[in-house]
């Protein structure tokens, strides 16, 4: 099939062309000239040399210069010339103009076998380029569709993500106010220990100074006590001795008086 579309998408050469290939005349015309440069492969070249544009297009055609190739083939207003022009056009892929072109040749001539088939080729490839763009937009959409739920996706993990992170901050925020309050609680009762410490101890160091400002007195007058009773005995034993020494006084009146006397002379010890 490939072989019969590369066959018939071979452009039928003008017949006047053909004819030219007999001609051994030594004086050759452009158009002659040009037509040994085709024989030779030489097709660009022929194109510039070629004087009818009949020629010119068909040599344009075998140098693969299909876009000026269909603008002369469309310019002979022929069968051949519109059968030529859609084949140009197949080739640079151009199927929808091809069509008009091989439908104008019909329409010339409406059994033109080459032209029918070479429409049906076409028509085929319209479809099948039709179908590949159809499923080339729907990988596209199905790509698309995919690039935006991965979007999607990555953004919603993204904002779970930074949502974690926030919450997962807040509550390191509220840990450490937490902690901090807790510091300050701590510190505020150690506070007010030592300062009920400092209390007790400022309390107990005026009760007793306060009990040893009370008991001060009372030592004072034990001390005195102390004191008077000391005194007392050494007064005792000096009215002892000097009892034994005074003479035996029946009344008791000599003696008591040596006694008053002697106690004077001691400080007034005796009231």
């Amino acid at each position: 099939m490939m072989y019969r579309l590369f066959l018939l998408f071979l452009l039928i050469l003008p017949s006047s062309l053909t004819h030219a290939l007999s001609w051994k005349d030594v004086w050759l015309t452009p158009d002659q000239q040009a037509e040994k440069m085709m024989e030779k492969g030489r097709f660009k070249q022929a194109e510039n040399t070629f004087k009818r544009k009949d020629w010119s297009a068909a040599a344009a055609y075998r140098s693969g210069n299909y876009e000026q190739a269909a603008q002369w083939f469309g310019e002979q207003r022929s069968v051949e010339g519109y059968y030529n022009q859609g084949n140009a056009l197949a080739h640079m892929g151009k199927y929808e103009e091809a069509l008009q072109a091989y439908d104008k040749a019909l329409n010339i001539e409406p059994d033109h076998q080459d032209a029918l088939y070479n429409r049906k080729i076409v028509v085929d490839l319209l479809n099948k380029e039709k179908e590949k763009k159809k499923q080339e937009e729907q990988q596209d959409k199905q790509q698309q569709d995919k690039q935006q739920q991965d979007k999607q996706q990555q953004d919603k993990q993204q904002q779970d993500k930074q949502q974690q992170d926030r919450q997962q901050q807040d509550k390191q925020q509220q840990d450490k106010q937490q902690q901090d309050k807790q510091q300050q609680d701590k510190q505020q009762q150690d506070k007010q220990q030592q300062d009920k410490q400092q209390q007790d101890k400022q309390q107990q160091d005026k009760q007793q100074q306060d009990k040893q400002q009370q008991d001060k007195p009372l030592k004072n007058t034990m001390n005195q006590v102390a004191t008077q009773s000391a005194a007392e005995r050494e007064k005792q034993q000096a009215k002892e001795q000097w009892l034994r020494v005074i003479p035996d006084d029946p009344g008791g009146l000599m003696r008591e008086k040596f006694l008053r006397d002697h106690l004077r002379r001691q400080r007034g010890w005796y009231q």
